[in-house]
């Protein structure tokens, strides 16, 4: 009778709930299935392009947000839900999204993949 211990796959289950808790601890406010879907596009091209959806906290300065994701990556983002949900389509990375869940008026980040341009 073999043991748990030995059991071949408990390897990847064990590293599989190490890196969801890294992602959470790391990108906390980003979708943990976009995370996944990212790093296995990732491997086959990284000029895979998102649809991104930023939530964020209400009575912000939508022009001042506008102006900051210029800033950051030269596209303007779709705005509404009154101002909390922004919407841009574009070529992800791992510090992109770090970025994001590291701002404070920023509550979750969702995507999902359109293709390679």
């Amino acid at each position: 009778m073999a043991s748990q211990t030995q059991d071949p796959t408990l390897d990847i289950q064990t590293k599989y709930e190490e890196f969801r808790r890294s992602c959470k601890t790391i990108l906390p406010k980003i979708d943990h299935k976009l995370i996944e879907d990212f790093l296995n596009r990732h491997q086959e091209d990284p000029g895979a392009r998102y649809s991104i959806e930023v939530t964020t906290k209400e009575g912000l300065d939508t022009q001042a947000i506008k102006d900051l994701v210029w800033s950051k990556i030269g596209e303007v983002p779709d705005i509404d839900n009154h101002g909390t949900k922004y919407r841009i389509e574009h070529k992800l990375s791992l510090d992109a999204l770090k970025t994001l869940s590291d701002y404070d008026f920023v509550l979750n980040v969702k995507g999902s993949y359109i293709g390679y341009f």
